[in-house]
């Protein structure tokens, strides 16, 4: 073993009068253990409590134990709610218990999963998928007569996303898992509000002269409707589609301008390659 220490951060519990600073990395397990005084039930985040932009505090110093070698697994696992790629399986669970219960993942992911199965994946130098590796076949998968072990649609999901198809990877996250395709709640103040509201407007007309555009350029997504315009960073770009989808249920133009500024937002962060149109009407 080998000893080492970190500075960590330490954040303020979001819970309105509580003083507690927990560790970053332990606000989730700090809500769980309190009950009461607007914590929720002991075992539980209530859906109220936000765990995002927490407010930083200081550092603690954390000394830790580090075996001198680790037998851990290396190459890449698939989280299906976010399409998000992990160190091993070990890296995949950690990652869901961190985030349990918030943004359509489980809020009980070890007594519903099992490691095996989410599928192995290979990546690029950008976190991209690449490939999906090679079937995994537990004969110790109980299910009812006709259902289909979660394990399998784990990998058709990553099989769509290292297809390039991530809008139908999308519908068969938000079918098969119950996962809306982004959960995440428009901030109080909407980046470029006028543009926002000409968006609202557009989707309102019954047969518009004018057409919404959009590309990714650079670090940023740049959009134009009914003479307003902004460049939107990955945040901003998925805080305007939650806000327009709690808006719209038809197909159309709207509906296809929230998966591409969704897509643009994954580009943006590495997690999409560019090599698709990044033109939205190319796009479309």
């Amino acid at each position: 073993m080998t000893d080492h220490s970190n500075d960590e951060r330490t954040v303020r519990c979001p819970v309105k009068g509580c003083d507690a600073t927990p560790l970053a990395r332990g606000i989730n397990l700090h809500i769980n253990r309190s009950s009461g005084d607007g914590h929720g039930p002991h075992g539980e985040v209530p859906d109220h409590i936000s765990l995002d932009d927490l407010e930083t505090v200081g550092e603690r110093e954390v000394e830790m134990d580090y075996p001198e070698e680790r037998d851990n697994e290396k190459h890449a696992r698939l989280c299906p709610y976010c399409n998000q790629t992990f160190t091993g399986e070990q890296g995949l669970m950690i990652h869901l218990g961190q985030i349990a219960g918030r943004k359509n993942h489980p809020a009980n992911p070890k007594d519903r999963h099992e490691p095996g199965d989410f599928p192995g994946v290979k990546v690029d130098a950008e976190g991209n998928v690449q490939q999906v590796a090679g079937p995994q076949r537990n004969p110790t998968d109980s299910r009812e007569k006709g259902a289909v072990p979660m394990s399998r649609v784990f990998r058709l999901i990553a099989n769509l996303i290292a297809d390039g198809q991530t809008k139908t990877a999308g519908r068969v996250r938000r079918d098969l898992l119950g996962a809306e395709p982004d959960s995440r709640p428009l901030r109080n103040t909407i980046p470029h509000r006028e543009l926002y509201e000409a968006l609202l407007t557009q989707r309102q007309a019954d047969n518009p002269e004018e057409r919404v555009t959009a590309s990714v350029e650079g670090d940023s997504i740049t959009v134009s409707c009914r003479g307003e315009s902004a460049h939107y960073t990955a945040d901003e770009a998925r805080d305007i589609a939650a806000g327009l989808e709690k808006r719209t249920d038809e197909d159309g133009e709207i509906s296809d301008l929230i998966a591409f500024l969704r897509y643009g937002s994954d580009v943006l962060e590495g997690k999409q390659d560019r090599s698709r149109q990044m033109d939205f009407e190319s796009w479309r």
